[in-house]
């Protein structure tokens, strides 16, 4: 069965976050300037700061009104309801999203904050849509035992790579490096893995059952402690790199009881299904908004 995990809709929340901030900060900078100020010109023809806004508002208003409204309605019900999150529990599905799901690379602007904030978030929102709902204890220990693969993973190394052509350009590369150069810029210039160097050559968390790197990169990395990059050029199919270590995640194994709560709501947001959305929660906190009447859900 596939579950609806709370890591599998953290991306598109962050997304939204990142929307509703830019547009706040954009706004509130803008209400002390004149609204007919240009702000580009065109051949002549000026954009003004209120066409400006316009657009923000019409393209990105609404969802940032709905997106604040959503994050209010789950902090007000959950304090109704008495519904904490404890650090251990963000800790274990923050490491979890890093090492087993491995897409937490992707977003270097994102901070580590954010991500445990949303994470909270994201927590309380399926607390509050499934508290009504009975899952048994037969049916929860056989999801873990079916699904084990989702909270345990081995040891694991977040690794960043500079792929260039020949030995000598990799020298070159490690010249750069220890002249101050920092390992992002470098991967993001010369790299030639077009797929990793917008990312500043990162790969994410790997382990030794990876498929997709070489071997060779595990076994140096396992002599590397965080930040340090490879003293010696990598021999590698298409052409020479250097790796850095980022991070090191010791194996790990999640007992039952540490993920029961988890697998709960999974079960029960599965069972929800389209009906598991936060807009369900706005009658019970009595929301009303410049966009429609008020809910009635």
């Amino acid at each position: 069965m596939k579950s609806r995990t709370i890591w599998t809709i953290i991306w598109g929340a962050l997304l939204v976050c990142c929307i509703a901030v830019a547009y706040t900060l954009t706004k509130s900078q803008a209400s002390a300037s004149p609204s007919n100020e240009s702000i580009a010109t065109i051949g002549g023809k000026s954009v003004t700061r209120e066409e400006w806004l316009k657009e923000m508002e019409d393209e990105y208003g609404k969802s940032t009104l709905e997106d604040m409204i959503n994050v209010r309605v789950v902090e007000q019900l959950a304090k109704k309801n008495n519904l904490k999150v404890s650090k251990s529990e963000i800790d274990r599905e923050f490491l979890l999203i890093k090492a087993v799901n491995n897409s937490f690379y992707e977003d270097e602007h994102t901070t580590e904050k954010e991500w445990k904030d949303q994470i909270r978030y994201n927590i309380l929102l399926e607390e509050l849509l499934t508290k009504d709902i009975d899952i048994s204890k037969t049916e929860m220990k056989s999801f873990y035992n079916q699904n084990k693969e989702l909270y345990q993973f081995d040891d694991s190394y977040r690794i960043r790579h500079i792929v260039v052509k020949d030995e000598e350009e990799a020298k070159q590369v490690l010249k750069e490096l220890e002249g101050g150069s920092s390992f992002e810029a470098v991967a993001a210039e010369r790299s030639t893995d077009r797929y990793t160097s917008p990312y500043g050559g990162d790969l994410g968390f790997v382990t030794e059952a990876s498929d997709n790197i070489p071997s060779s990169y595990i076994e140096e990395a396992k002599t590397l402690k965080q930040d340090e990059w490879s003293n010696e050029p990598i021999k590698v199919n298409n052409g020479y790199a250097i790796i850095q270590l980022k991070e090191k995640l010791n194996a790990r194994t999640f007992s039952y009881d540490e993920v029961k709560n988890q697998i709960k709501r999974q079960i029960a947001m599965d069972q929800l299904g389209d009906k598991a959305t936060v807009k369900s929660l706005w009658k019970e906190a009595d929301v009303s908004w410049f966009y429609g009447e008020k809910s009635t859900k």
